[in-house]
């Protein structure tokens, strides 16, 4: 079998990478004559003394702040940052109660992190076609293939190539975290020395760096502690996880990688920095709107230009009643947006004190007009106060630590084939977050975008946000779609991202041991019909499955028409089957004695499985008829009672229809009477209403052995939207239970094939 795997892109030539440097040997002239001089090529310089020593190189020191990377440590000259892989947390069809609780714990589990510096990352990865087209050719049992359909392995392939087209699949969210103490103080001096050629003095720092990583131990396996046991749900990155983000970061807009190089392991010393420091070329013009990447992907050369936004003066926001978490706006953008936000929760003292100094500031311009001018104050200026006052009593009063107060930078990178493209899906953002949150643009696009890289210092202080962890914690920038399986067909959700879903109609039940109900819920015009249809067509074709289809318009017919599924797939319109095809009678099959074992225990449950469906064949009638009676009698009481005994008179078995309860009611009196005459005009057997009366004709029309079957329900007068029910048509008041019916042939050909199967034979 044949999955889709893109080669791993070529290394980039030193000379065009941006951040790249040109590696070329310092050499000397050489001695003797000048012929001599042009005929014999000039020696490497030799060490004083030596007599074969190694050729002088330029020595390779990266333009990128990062030093080295030891597990999920980054080291830079300045300090240490740990990262962390946030887990994804679902946001779509929950209680606002529960994202409450969410965001609050979010906001507790960064309280816990006072003073330190934070760096916030989100990125996409591709969807990882190569993996499910495995697990899914495992798990499936196709139907053979036919000769003018797609194969099952160009299926395959197709699927993959679709998935892989999709510029945003899969969210990830990393935390960098920065670690006092130990290492971080050491500086450049520790590099210097592991880079010394003295191998006494490069031991010596060796044992020295060791010993201070290892002071380090216990910090680290604190915060991987508290980043594991919060709400974050942060795991330490694995080597795959760190090349991604650095491969992210520093081809920022780039296409991404399909199949990314291999992490053999998670130590990276100061001369593997090369692996991503020359991965792209960046080019800025002065006072250029966009940055301009250069470089290699899945082995194709690619130009993007770059923005990068920041987010400026942000107003109130209701989370989640009426406004989505702020850093999750711009997830329904066509284009991968990229996050990037440095920010540091500030001590209790430190925010105290910088609110005391605005309270103060307030204070002293408020008595300049009242006090030295003798004028009243502005209505702004009065506001302010009333803010500070009430920010300050926060500070003091609350318990929950929600109101301690951190300062941040929030950064996006929007990506464009063109200027115009990064520009217009600029604009297109900016109206996302207005008017509660203002998206600014500025100069000096290449120093903001080397923000994005792990360890590079911040750009600017422009654009500082200083909020409440309350307001932070409205971000919740891990919150996504948790959708789909890794096995099951595949399907493309219908927002503007397209992510790809893999979902298998049966783990609910199989897996879960719950319902396997699933609604589809959609307005005029949403897809649902679609949606059906796609799922119908892959589970048939990729599981040998039974499906039936209700097809209220007639589109769905269509799928019986594919060549793949030639032989087990059929459409019938249900307004050309043969009468009886609807009773209500037929609808609910009685028990077989032979599916239950020899004695009286097999004799006790046959019995009451046989009472159980006579009961459930009543009362299926008895809606039936409840539903062809006009609005102003249904309501009449009585009338149940009237209806239940005419069923019961007539009896309760398969054979039966509705005819015999109607010849049943003009015996039981003149209220019987009086209903059977009601329901003559719309049993006419004339016309639809056919279906219902007469001997049980499913067998004869549809065969159970259609894997696809697809019931056409066009014809049918639905009711009119806004008209009252006693206003309504015979075939408006008849279209009603022939839904509800068709939906009970669809149920009624489901559990004849599980009756028919054993457990061995039904799909999984």
């Amino acid at each position: 079998m044949t999955w889709l795997a893109t080669e791993p892109a070529p290394p980039p030539s030193p000379t065009p990478a941006g951040w790249g440097f040109d590696y070329r040997r310092d050499t000397i002239p050489p001695s003797g004559s000048r012929s001599e001089r042009r005929q014999t090529a000039r020696p490497a310089r030799r060490a004083k003394g030596a007599t074969g020593a190694e050729p002088r190189v330029k020595e390779y020191r990266p333009r990128l702040a990062l030093r080295g990377i030891t597990g999920h440590l980054t080291r830079t000259e300045s300090g240490t940052m740990a990262w962390y892989s946030l887990a994804p947390r679902p946001w779509a069809m929950r209680a606002d109660h529960e994202r409450e609780a969410l965001m609050s714990a979010v906001g507790l589990a960064l309280a816990a992190l006072p003073g330190r510096w934070l760096h916030w990352r989100v990125t996409w990865r591709p969807y990882p076609a190569a993996q499910w087209a495995r697990a899914h050719d495992e798990w499936a049992r196709p139907l053979p293939d036919q000769p003018d359909g797609v194969s099952w392995e160009e299926h395959l392939i197709a699927e993959q190539e679709r998935a892989l087209a999709v510029p945003k699949a899969v969210k990830e969210v990393y935390l960098g975290v920065e670690i006092r103490g130990g290492r971080s103080k050491l500086g450049s001096l520790g590099d210097q020395l592991v880079a010394s050629r003295s191998a006494t003095v490069g031991r010596l720092a060796g044992r020295w760096i060791e010993a201070e990583l290892s002071a380090l131990d216990e910090e680290v396996t604190r915060i991987d502690s508290l980043m594991a046991t919060s709400a974050l749900g942060g795991e330490p990155v694995t080597a795959g996880e760190m090349l991604h983000l650095l491969y992210r970061s520093c081809a920022l807009g780039l296409p991404p990688e399909a199949v990314m190089p291999a992490a053999p392991n998670s130590s990276w010393a100061t001369e593997d920095m090369a692996a991503v420091d020359g991965l792209a070329r960046w080019t800025a013009e002065p006072y250029a709107p966009t940055l301009r990447v250069s470089g290699v992907a899945s082995g194709e050369r690619h130009d993007r230009h770059v923005l990068i936004a920041s987010l400026g003066r942000m107003g109130e926001l209701n989370v989640p009643a009426a406004d989505l978490p702020w850093m999750t706006v711009v997830d329904n953008v066509a284009v991968p947006v990229e996050w990037s936000a440095r920010m540091r929760v500030l001590p209790q003292e430190q925010a105290a004190r910088s609110l005391r100094f605005v309270a103060d500031r307030v204070d002293s311009q408020h008595r300049h007009y009242e006090i030295d001018h003798g004028v009243e104050a502005p209505p702004a200026l009065a506001r302010q106060i009333e803010l500070a006052s009430a920010v300050r009593d926060e500070l003091d009063t609350d318990q929950t630590g929600l109101s301690a107060r951190c300062e941040g930078w929030w950064r996006m990178a929007i990506p464009g084939r063109t200027e115009r493209e990064a520009l217009e899906t600029f604009d297109q953002i900016r109206h996302l977050f207005h008017p509660q949150v203002a998206v600014e643009r500025s100069e000096g696009q290449y120093a903001l975008a080397r923000e994005f890289i792990p360890g590079e210092p911040l750009a600017t202080t422009a654009y500082r946000r200083r909020m409440s962890l309350r307001h932070l914690s409205m971000a919740v920038p891990t919150a996504t779609e948790i959708i789909g399986d890794d096995h099951g067909p595949m399907m493309f959700s219908a927002s503007t991202s397209g992510r790809p879903i893999p979902w298998d109609p049966w783990y609910d039940m199989d897996t879960q041991q719950v319902s396997g109900l699933t609604p589809v819920i959609g307005g005029l015009g949403s897809g649902k019909t679609f949606l059906m249809g796609t799922l119908a067509a892959q589970v048939v074709r990729s599981h040998s499955a039974y499906v039936t289809l209700l097809d209220p318009s007639g589109p769905l017919t269509q799928l019986t028409e594919m060549p793949e599924l030639r032989g087990y797939a059929r459409g019938l319109s249900l307004m050309d089957a043969p009468p009886g095809t609807l009773n209500p009678y037929s609808m609910i099959a009685d028990p077989d004695r032979r599916d239950y074992e020899e004695g009286l225990r097999g004799d006790d449950e046959f019995l009451r499985d046989r009472d159980a469906a006579q009961a459930q064949r009543s009362n299926l009638v008895i809606s039936v008829l409840t539903q062809l009676l006009p609005a102003a009698i249904r309501r009449e009481s009585g009338v149940q009672q009237l209806l239940l005994g005419a069923v019961h008179r007539v009896g309760l078995g398969a054979e039966h229809d509705l005819g015999e309860v109607m010849d049943a009611l003009r015996y039981t009196g003149s209220e019987g009477e009086r209903l059977a005459e009601s329901l003559g005009p719309i049993l006419s057997p004339s016309g639809p209403a056919r279906l219902l009366l007469g001997a049980p004709g499913y067998e004869r029309w549809a065969s159970d052995t259609d894997q696809l079957l697809v019931l056409s329900t066009k014809g049918l007068t639905l009711p009119r939207e806004g008209v009252d029910e006693q206003d309504w048509g015979l075939d408006e008041q008849l279209s009603l239970p022939l839904m509800h019916l068709a939906a009970w042939l669809a149920y009624r050909r489901v559990c004849w094939r599980s009756a028919k199967m054993t457990s061995s034979d039904r799909w999984k």
